[in-house]
């Protein structure tokens, strides 16, 4: 069993899920560690998520909440969680239902058997994505694989040292968590991929597939490559974010 764990979990405009992603987490999380928390980052939704996530955490000390007025991205949302996660291992997962919470079970099994960082490995993408979509996604863990990591897959559910979550990177968006792994294989963290259940979405709008979002990725893979071989742009350090409200 792991000494202590955060369950770390981004949403936006995800009112219709997150009591019960929380709930779930609560459950589950006892199960892999003998501390947990669960960590959840409101980025600024427009609907009820706020709200319910402070009823939430008013009935359970083990939940804690970050909330910021205005929408500024999955990246940021990230960076706030890892940098604000108080326990030695961090289990990130989103709030849209996807992956069953039991998922963690495994990727925490692998880390106990001596992975520093495990990856949940979606192994029915043909049965939930589109067309489009399965191909964004084979060439987003293509080049996670070209730069180092010996695992793919990197937009999804992982559990694992705090350390490899906060690598400094130079991704602006969503290919963050592609860099992660990038560079936690290169600093020598053993990275392994796990099997996990994926399902479709249950409610809201799925976006990260979106053009302006995949040429973001495009721009940010192309800073990964030259931070990586020429040393620029440096990558930046995950810090705490200033101005965001902690409950």
């Amino acid at each position: 069993m792991l000494t202590a764990l955060s369950i770390v979990v981004p949403a936006y405009n995800e009112a219709s899920t997150i009591e019960s992603v929380v709930i779930e987490a609560l459950s589950v999380g006892p199960r892999v560690a003998r501390e947990i928390e669960v960590l959840v980052c409101d980025d600024g939704s427009k609907d009820e998520t706020y709200r319910v996530l402070g009823n939430v955490a008013s009935r359970d000390a083990r939940v804690r909440v970050l909330h910021r007025a205005t929408n500024r991205g999955i990246e940021a949302s990230l960076r706030a969680l890892y940098a604000a996660a108080r326990h030695e291992y961090i289990f990130i997962i989103s709030a849209d239902r996807q992956w069953p919470m039991t998922s963690m079970v495994p990727l925490a099994q692998a880390v106990e058997a001596g992975a520093d960082l495990a990856v949940g490995t979606r192994r029915n993408k043909r049965a939930v994505y589109s067309i489009y979509r399965r191909l964004v996604s084979w060439i987003y863990a293509a080049a996670v694989r070209v730069l180092g990591s010996p695992v793919g897959d990197p937009g999804s559910i992982k559990l694992g040292r705090a350390d490899c979550f906060r690598l400094p990177v130079v991704s602006k968006g969503a290919f963050s968590e592609a860099e992660r792994l990038v560079r936690a294989a290169r600093a020598r963290y053993r990275l392994v991929a796990c099997d996990v259940e994926f399902h479709s979405r249950r409610s809201g709008k799925a976006t990260g597939a979106k053009p302006a979002l995949v040429a973001e990725a495009a721009a940010d893979l192309l800073r990964t490559c030259s931070s990586l071989a020429l040393g620029r742009p440096r990558p930046a350090p995950t810090r705490p974010e200033a101005g965001l409200v902690i409950g």
